[in-house]
């Protein structure tokens, strides 16, 4: 049987549809697997959660060709605010006090998924099998058999590389037998949209609090998306209170610094969970997005990072037609681990710190806290390198990011 594509992407989610459009001007043969119908409201990647962007991903979605059709639905954030509560400390972050024009930027995931799917539908070579589920797939000497179930019949397409892109619980994942190093942080994030009193100003907010944290982020002017994060145990009843009281929480929690919430959209909840893959690539396979790893949102860096690491595949893969190798050869996969690996761990131990700094209170680690954002707020070379690394400029990193 003879190979139909050259890449088979399973998820079409953000992680999965960015690569499909980062890859397809090579001209490859691209197959996205997809579970959901993506017209359908149940589609889980584009709901209406606020996705915080940095720089670099607004890099990485102008290289290809997404930002010019999201960019008058995205919301800019200027300033940031973190605090701690009932601490005296904070941090202020101000993009007037470095050389960008913007420190990120918050646009809704419903509106980023219309997007790279508009991008997706005007390649001839991206064919999208939807719905349909992965069923297993077996390596042979030159290619992946790739078993699928769609309306009912169970069907085998063959592929160069396999890419799991199919969310914490990663079947891929599953399949290829990759272990993994977990952490549940037994707290879970409600996701709303609410109109408060007072315009935002371009400010993102975010609250620490010994439950976890607290944020707005700017998507218009009196709009923001919230982010509250509670107890795993409590998130039911939270869900659940009237939208009156449940505002009333959040206000006792985060403060009227733009006044009163003044209504309140349709309230998610996302479990939260750091789940990092141990193995990243095998032959003929690699896994990116939340399948390799899957991180706290305290610090709004799990998409960005995926962007990164889609970046920084389709620059090895590139690289790899460019000297006229097969893009699945383990080697290409492994320098792009290379190019990924420090980026990746810095990230991941900065959220895990954050996560295990913030939601303690042993008694030496609440002073060391305030100092640390003290001295963020008052070094202006510490605060540089910090919005460098929050905006995914630090380090090396792939073209798409480079410009």
């Amino acid at each position: 049987m003879p190979r139909e594509y050259d890449v088979v992407i399973v998820g079409a989610g953000m992680v999965g549809a960015s690569l499909a459009c980062a890859i397809a001007p090579s001209g490859l043969r691209i197959a996205i697997i997809e579970a959901y119908p993506l017209k359908n409201d149940q589609q889980p990647s584009y709901d209406d959660r606020g996705i915080t962007l940095t720089p670099s991903s607004r890099r990485i979605l102008e290289a290809i060709g997404v930002w010019p059709q999201i960019q008058a639905s995205v919301n800019s954030i200027k300033k940031i605010h973190v605090s701690e509560q009932g601490r005296f400390a904070f941090t202020h972050l101000d993009a007037a006090e470095t050389e960008a024009s913007e420190l990120g930027y918050v646009v809704v995931a419903r509106s980023l998924g219309q997007a790279l799917h508009r991008q997706l539908s005007a390649y001839a070579n991206i064919t999208l099998v939807c719905p349909a589920e992965l069923k297993q797939f077996d390596r042979n000497e030159s290619d992946m058999s790739v078993e699928i179930s769609r309306a009912g019949t169970v069907e085998t397409i063959k592929t160069g590389l396999l890419v799991g892109a199919d969310g914490t619980h990663s079947l891929v994942r599953r399949l290829s037998a990759i272990n993994t190093r977990q952490r549940d942080f037994k707290q879970t994030a409600i996701v709303a949209n609410v109109t408060t009193q007072r315009p935002n100003q371009a400010t993102a907010y975010e609250r620490f609090t010994t439950h976890g944290p607290v944020a707005l982020l700017p998507i218009d002017k009196n709009r923001s998306v919230l982010v509250f994060t509670v107890n795993k145990e409590n998130a039911e009843r939270y869900l659940t209170l009237p939208d009156k009281q449940f505002i009333e929480h959040v206000e006792m929690e985060f403060g009227r610094r733009l006044g009163r919430i003044e209504q309140i959209g349709q309230r998610r909840s996302y479990p939260l969970l750091f789940v990092e893959a141990l193995e990243q690539y095998q032959e003929q396979l690699v896994l990116l997005g939340n399948a390799a790893h899957t991180l706290h949102p305290n610090a709004a860096q799990g998409f960005n990072l995926a962007l990164r690491d889609v970046a920084g595949l389709a620059e090895c893969i590139f690289a790899a037609i460019q000297k006229g190798l097969d893009i699945d050869d383990v080697s290409i996969l492994k320098k792009y681990i290379d190019l990924r690996h420090d980026d990746q761990q810095r990230v991941m131990h900065f959220t895990n710190r954050l996560a295990s700094g913030f939601y303690n209170d042993f008694p030496l680690l609440v002073p060391a806290r305030n100092m640390a954002m003290l001295m963020l707020d008052v070094l202006p070379d510490l605060k540089t390198t910090f919005i460098e690394q929050a905006m995914g400029l630090a380090g090396l990193q792939p073209r798409f990011v480079r410009g």
